[in-house]
C-alpha cells in the first residue's frame, strides 16, 4: 500500500486540470462552458461525459460515473486510489514523495512459471520475426512497423513444432 500525504493530494488535485488529464484519455470537445466526451464506462455513441473545467469534476448523465480527476483515472485504469493518485502527479509532473509498504504478495510458483513460459514465447517470437524479412514485409506493408511490433510484442511462431522444441530445450516440461 502507498501512503501520500493529505497535503500533496490536495495539491496535485488544485494543480490538475480535469479537463487536461481526462483528455489524456479521450477526446474531449468544448460545448458551452463546460466540455463534453464519450462516457469511457458504458457503451456510450453520444457524448454524454460532461466535464466541468469550473468544479474540477465530471459527470456521465447515462451510466451515472462522476467525480473529479483521481476518481477518473482510478476507474479508467482500474487502478487503486494512491495509485491513481500518483499516476496524476507523473502526468502534471509534480514531484511527489510517498511510503510504499514493504509488504510483497506471495508468488503461486506455478504462476510464476507459467510467467517465465510467456515471456520466453514473446521472445523467441519476436526473434523468429525479426529473422523472416518476408514476415516483416507483410506487417510493414500493414502499418505495423518496428515501434508498434515492439509496443504490442508481435512475432512469428513457425510451424512444426518450432516453439513446442525451444520451450524443451530450455527445460521447461510439458
Amino acid at each position: 500500500m502507498v501512503r501520500i500525504r493529505e497535503d500533496d493530494i490536495n495539491e496535485i488535485r488544485n494543480k490538475a486540470g480535469i479537463v487536461d488529464i481526462i483528455s489524456r484519455y479521450l477526446p474531449v470537445y468544448r460545448k458551452g462552458k463546460s466540455y463534453t466526451a464519450l462516457c469511457p464506462f458504458h457503451d456510450d455513441h453520444t457524448p454524454s461525459l460532461s466535464i466541468s473545467e469550473d468544479k474540477q469534476i465530471y459527470k456521465c448523465f447515462v451510466c451515472g460515473a462522476g467525480g473529479n480527476v483521481f476518481s477518473f483515472v482510478q476507474n479508467y485504469e482500474k487502478i487503486t486510489f494512491p495509485e491513481a493518485v500518483v499516476k496524476v502527479a507523473s502526468l502534471i509532473d509534480y514531484p511527489l514523495d510517498y511510503e510504499a509498504d514493504d509488504v510483497r504478495e506471495k508468488i503461486d510458483p506455478h504462476k510464476e512459471t507459467l510467467y517465465r513460459i510467456l515471456e520466453d514465447t514473446i521472445k523467441y517470437s519476436m526473434y523468429e520475426l525479426n529473422n523472416t524479412e518476408a514476415k516483416k514485409q507483410y506487417l510493414e506493408g500493414r502499418g505495423l512497423d518496428e515501434r508498434v511490433r515492439q509496443r504490442f510484442e508481435i512475432g512469428y511462431n513457425p510451424p512444426n513444432d518450432a516453439l513446442y522444441r525451444f520451450l524443451k530445450a530450455k527445460g521447461y516440461t510439458d
